[in-house]
């Protein structure tokens, strides 16, 4: 090492003793810490207390779970695998632990939580899970039976598993429950055999026609009765998609007598007898299928591009179509060329619609569901910032990703006293007032219903332990509450 790093003896001798030093003093710290969490250890909860050893060593929570060893402590790992297992307040402080101290927690976190918990990590892993996207389970049903043979009220039984956001919603859950081996349920759910995908075959040559769509749909339940009705539309339509060779065969030939921009879907589908949006989804795959772009293709279409653009500012994707021998959409995708594009930003005062529906234009005519979009021709086509374009289909989509900036941009827009529907203007084009609504007061309920961390809890059992002996009710409240909610 001293010869590959051009050092001396005696700087690497520093540096490895200053190293061995820096190991030692962690291997104490990790000692010390085990200790104290054994001496925090509550046999009924089966925790530590966490907080009075971050208290003791004067570090950070994170830092003392880290430090902690397992095979050094003298207290075993709960395992608690089924969510009936686990106690509300367990639920409660593993909420609030990985909200406060992790937010997005990493695979590389979850022994901390594991650690903190006294619970095996998979089951915290679980136990989060069902708490962030809460379900009906078979072990969850079964404990909810148990409680309601017993007389227990909804509201007792959801104090115990608040995994839902209401009671209401648990008792939805459980009697919209059912069991994977329900014979009836198998008879709906079950999957298409070969000699049934056969039969609405035959039904779909027989009776589709793209004027008449619902004769097929009529038919296809006289001949299967008990199957759902969702079921046998989403199965004519997989029928649908499927091109035998002969059918693609007849759409290239009926294709191939129009010229390019003059083709009449319409004709094509009554001739084959589908929808012309099918028939025009169908070549448009086929023609993606057999354009598979090089580097090199890239770097020419790339080079005929930035010649273009330096000599006139702006580019002709016709012309350079026409010189390359290739469609224009396949020299959008091509080309890697990006000086001077750009910026489209969404601001209520400067949005154009011209430019939005130019794009969404764009979009439908060459990329029809569901195929999925090309935004680097989009941007090519736009001359704007790839992932401005991204941005900004997605709000002429109505979509709003409700980030803390967003939402409190409208916590903010409130105080001011704007309405919702110029709030909604002012985050994008086309959302619903309705959804900032649904936006604003969820971000209310949450703070409201949100659980004491575990800093607010041991702050006021500091206040009633010193006051609760010289202060009224009144006045102990008045004093412990402002503080709690700091």
């Amino acid at each position: 090492m001293v010869r590959r790093y051009k050092i001396s003896q005696v700087a690497m001798e520093q540096a490895l003793a200053a190293d061995d030093a820096r190991l030692q003093k962690r291997a104490e710290l990790s000692i010390r810490v085990t200790k104290l969490a054994d001496l925090a250890y509550d046999d009924q909860r089966g925790q530590c207390d966490w907080e009075s050893v971050t208290r003791d060593m004067d570090m950070p929570l994170i830092e003392c779970l880290r430090l902690f060893d397992p095979s050094l402590s003298t207290f075993s790992v709960r395992s608690l695998p089924n969510i009936t297992d686990w106690l509300a307040n367990d639920l409660s402080t593993l909420k609030s632990l990985v909200s406060e101290q992790f937010g997005a927690v990493t695979a590389d976190e979850w022994p901390l939580v594991g650690i903190y918990m006294n619970v095996e990590q998979a089951d915290c892993f679980m136990a989060h899970t069902m708490c962030t996207f809460p379900q009906m389970t078979p072990d969850l049903h079964e404990a909810i039976t148990r409680h309601r043979n017993a007389n227990m009220e909804w509201k007792n039984i959801f104090e115990k598993h608040p995994l839902f956001s209401c009671i209401s919603g648990l008792r939805n859950a459980y009697y919209e429950f059912k069991e994977p081996g329900d014979s009836k349920l198998k008879a709906i759910y079950s999957e298409w055999t070969v000699t049934d995908t056969c039969r609405i075959q035959e039904l779909v040559q027989t009776y589709y026609k793209p004027e008449n769509q619902r004769e097929v749909l009529i038919q296809a339940q006289m001949a299967f009765p008990n199957r759902l009705q969702q079921s046998i539309i989403n199965k004519i339509k997989c029928t649908l998609h499927n091109w035998n060779a002969d059918d693609v065969a007849r759409l290239v030939h009926l294709v191939s007598t129009y010229k390019r921009g003059e083709i009449d879907w319409a004709a094509i589908g009554k001739d084959l007898g589908r929808t012309a949006d099918l028939c025009h989804l169908k070549h448009d795959q086929l023609d993606r299928g057999n354009f598979k772009p090089t580097v090199e293709h890239s770097q020419t279409v790339s080079r005929e591009v930035q010649n273009q653009y330096e000599q006139q500012q702006s580019v002709d994707w016709a012309e350079i179509a026409q010189q390359l021998n290739l469609s224009e959409r396949e020299c959008l995708e091509a080309n890697q060329f990006n000086t001077g594009k750009a910026q489209w930003i969404y601001h209520p005062d400067t949005f154009s619609w011209d430019m939005a529906n130019r794009m969404k234009t764009f979009i439908k005519d060459n990329y029809p569901k569901p195929l999925p979009v090309n935004y680097t021709a989009v941007s090519n086509y736009m001359w704007i910032v790839m992932s401005d374009c991204v941005k900004m289909a997605s709000l002429l989509r109505g979509e709003m990703a409700w980030t803390p900036e967003t939402i409190a941009q409208v916590v903010e827009l409130r105080k001011q006293g704007m309405i919702y529907k110029d709030i909604a203007r002012q985050l994008s084009p086309v959302l619903n007032k309705s959804k900032v609504v649904a936006a604003y007061y969820g971000h209310i309920k949450s703070k409201v219903n949100a659980p004491l961390t575990c800093k607010e809890k041991h702050r006021i059992k500091e206040l009633v332990d010193t006051h609760a002996e010289q202060m009224s009710f009144t006045e102990l409240r008045a004093l412990v509450f402002p503080q709690a909610a700091s």
